[in-house]
């Protein structure tokens, strides 16, 4: 980890983040009790794109200042002092502390999506004692004692050091140090692999050169991942070669020394410095077991101390998914469903959308991915008949159970560990992995609301029963919710509140006779007597909030999956088109996957997060490829699209009627009228015209095809026979 120098950023930055830090400055100068159910208005897209992120990155030479990962501009950009802070005990600051703080110069840091999902909401300090609100930076800094190294201010390398194993370890097991290992996971298994061989390629090259005498690479030291461990390890070679001047986080002057030894070193001189690095590299093996006893017993006592630093127990609670892949399951014979890693241009975590057919297997893709998710220790809870999950291997016959085993892995991204589930149906054995991996939610398609006292499940396998009961009722969460006070309460109503459409002035209330109410444009009403819709919504997002605050205590950093089946049911058109970007916003860390059959729902959603399951000739399940750009179509363009690959949005009675004259074979008078419509629905007025017709009447023919399925090239196949056409008749003229 090196040292970072900032610089004054030009007037562009102040351009872009003026009207965003006046409008955040104007809430959080309101009253306490006008900010307790309202979250800050930041405008967290600023940070994913444009010059904002690309004047950070310059600062921080495109590395994530923690894990030194080289991320440049696509990782957008985080934040010292976070935007919120989970709730500590004896603390009476708000979830929103620091906010006021978002569009602060010197609390933006170039931090990599691994670490900000890692450190989240947690910033210790001394003593519980934080700078009071509404504080400016330079106050912070003067009144609080940070137990996160700050690499601005302070110089990494007095406090962490790198073993030629890959391991970051305390230099002085300082709590500054140990606090920061751990919040950011800076010894996570895949990050350690990728620091070691990063190492490893250093150490070999720096080897190298003094085993041929030939000058270093030219960039060596001077830029990559991983370049503050690099140094360092390399320094440490050179032991009793005068290092004293020397500092990491001067790599000129490194590369300059090494120059010298290389030049003006003997023979004996070399052999000494390569023995060097050969022992460096055989003693860090032995001091990782030393440096790994004294860093848990220091963690330990650190823990004790400090409630911040409080490890998650699911192994990938903090991870993002990469794919998952289903075999031989219900429907479904062998499908692969990637996930975006990153949003492009907007904050929050990637999620997905699962267009098709019925039938498909696009509930199938929920079930599995829950199932997958849970654990076989939670999936045997809810004692489903295994069995049925086995694909059929007649397509005319339900119940023709393959003898192949059934099985589903989720891929995390940056981790090297998998979900799987697995069946044997011949020997009846679940198997695959064990234990939960991340907090995962799942609601059917009904969301029926429960009468008052609707029961709740203590277990992980209860949250995503209705995926696999339909008709489980949503928890009525009156009861929950009215044991809530103070801070608790205030978190979750700012969440529903970011969901529902209420006014500015509405509220959530706990009424003593009516118990939980909305009061919106001065009418107090009992959440009982809300419309279906409204309930619905209502209860099911007060249950994500619920089940994900039994993990994390604050939801604007809570982290998750949460599966929805037809998420468009009960919800007004209006509900429907913001229904994604609605949850994004009150769960901007949670991954949500969806199905659905309305357009609508597809608003708020980016490239590479809508998929179209299909069936192929042979029956089997595919992902539509070469799909179109979604932003900017229309409603009736998604309908006849190859999103949902209507023919037409035309009554479908007047369909059938062109379908069955353009179809008829005119063998008889049916009119000049008709001849005319089939002419031009089947024909064009050029050999260019018929052509491209043609084409295109192919395409759309076999994309309606429910059952034989549709070619991956199709779509591409037909642009090309119309380009073909066009062309031929340009060289015509």
């Amino acid at each position: 980890m090196l040292r970072i120098r900032r610089k004054r950023p030009d007037h562009r930055f102040f351009e872009v983040i003026e009207p965003a830090r006046d409008r955040l400055l104007r809430w959080a100068s309101r009253a306490s009790d006008e900010r307790r159910q309202r979250r800050a208005p930041i405008d967290h897209d600023i940070f994913r794109s444009g010059h904002v992120v690309d004047a950070v990155v310059s600062d921080f030479e495109g590395r994530c200042a923690y894990c030194e990962k080289e991320i440049g501009t696509s990782e957008g950009i985080g934040h010292y002092r976070p935007l919120s802070i989970a709730y500590e005990a004896g603390e009476d600051n708000f979830a929103d502390h620091y906010a006021w703080l978002a569009f602060e110069w010197l609390n933006l840091f170039l931090i990599c999506q691994r670490c900000q999902k890692a450190k989240a909401d947690h910033f210790p300090v001394m003593g519980g004692r934080r700078a009071p609100h509404l504080a400016t930076l330079d106050e912070a800094r003067s009144e609080e004692r940070p137990y996160l190294i700050d690499p601005t201010i302070d110089n990494p390398s007095t406090h962490i050091s790198y073993l030629a194993t890959g391991e970051c370890v305390s230099k002085r097991n300082t709590r500054k140090s140990i606090t920061t290992i751990d919040i950011f996971r800076l010894n996570d298994e895949y990050l350690v692999a990728e620091r070691r061989r990063s190492i490893a390629k250093a150490l070999q090259v720096w080897r190298k050169s003094l085993e041929t005498r030939s000058p270093l690479p030219e960039g060596f030291l001077l830029g990559g991942s991983f370049l503050g461990a690099r140094r360092e390890v390399v320094l440490r070679t050179l032991g009793e070669y005068g290092t004293e001047s020397l500092s990491i986080n001067r790599g000129m002057a490194l590369r300059s020394h090494l120059h010298t030894l290389i030049d003006d070193g003997d023979s004996n001189e070399h052999e000494r410095l390569i023995g060097a690095i050969e022992l460096l590299e055989t003693s860090d093996k032995a001091r990782l077991i030393t440096y790994q006893k004294r860093e848990r017993n220091s963690l330990d006592a650190t823990t004790r101390s400090s409630p911040s630093v409080r490890p998650v127990e699911l192994w990938s609670a903090r991870g993002v998914l990469k794919s998952v892949h289903v075999s031989n399951f219900r429907a479904i014979d062998d499908a692969r469903i990637p996930f975006p890693r990153l949003r492009s241009t907007k904050a929050g975590a990637p999620c997905l959308l699962l267009l098709g057919e019925n039938a498909v297997g696009k509930s199938t893709c929920l079930s599995a991915m829950a199932l997958a998710l849970l654990g076989t220790k939670q999936a045997q809870k809810l004692q489903l008949p295994y069995h049925e999950l086995a694909r059929s291997t007649d397509r005319k016959a339900w119940n023709v159970w393959g003898k192949e085993s059934l099985e589903v892995v989720v891929e995390i991204h940056d981790s090297r560990q998998a979900a799987v589930f697995s069946y044997d149906p011949v020997r009846g054995r679940l198997d695959g992995t064990e234990d939960q991996s991340t907090v995962v939610l799942g609601y059917g398609p009904h969301r029926y609301f429960a009468s008052a006292r609707g029961r709740r499940g203590a277990k992980s396998a209860e949250r995503v029963r209705s995926l696999f009961d339909p008709s489980r009722p949503l928890p009525d969460p009156s009861e929950w919710l009215k044991e809530l006070s103070g801070r608790q309460f205030d978190e979750v109503t700012r969440t529903i509140r970011t969901i529902l459409p209420t006014g500015d002035d509405d509220h959530l209330v706990n009424d003593r006779r009516a118990g939980i109410c909305v009061l919106a444009q001065g009418q107090l009403t009992p959440v009982s007597h809300l419309s279906e819709g409204y309930r619905s919504i209502f209860a099911m997002v007060a249950d994500m909030c619920r089940s994900l605050l039994d993990h994390w205590r604050n939801l604007e950093t809570a982290q998750g999956v949460v599966l929805i089946d037809e998420i468009e049911t009960h919800l007004h058109p209006r509900w429907k088109m913001r229904v994604m970007s609605s949850l994004r916003q009150a769960f901007p860390n949670v991954q949500f996957v969806a199905t659905t059959h309305d357009p609508l729902c597809v608003r708020g959603m980016d490239a590479g997060e809508v998929i179209v399951l299909a069936r192929n000739e042979q029956g089997g399940v595919q992902l539509v490829d070469d799909l179109p750009d979604i932003s900017g179509m229309s409603v009736e363009q998604i309908l006849t699209s190859e999103y949902f690959g209507l023919f037409s949005t035309v009554d479908p009675e007047v369909h059938l009627e062109i379908a069955r004259l353009a179809e008829a074979e005119l063998t008889h008078d049916i009119g000049e009228e008709a001849r005319a419509l089939v002419s031009k629905l089947t024909v064009g007025d050029s050999a260019a015209a018929q052509i491209i017709h043609e084409a295109l009447s192919k395409y759309l023919r076999e994309r309606e095809r429910p059952l034989d399925g549709l070619s991956s090239r199709a779509r591409s196949d037909a642009v090309a026979a119309v380009f073909r056409a066009l062309r031929s008749s340009r060289a015509g003229r």
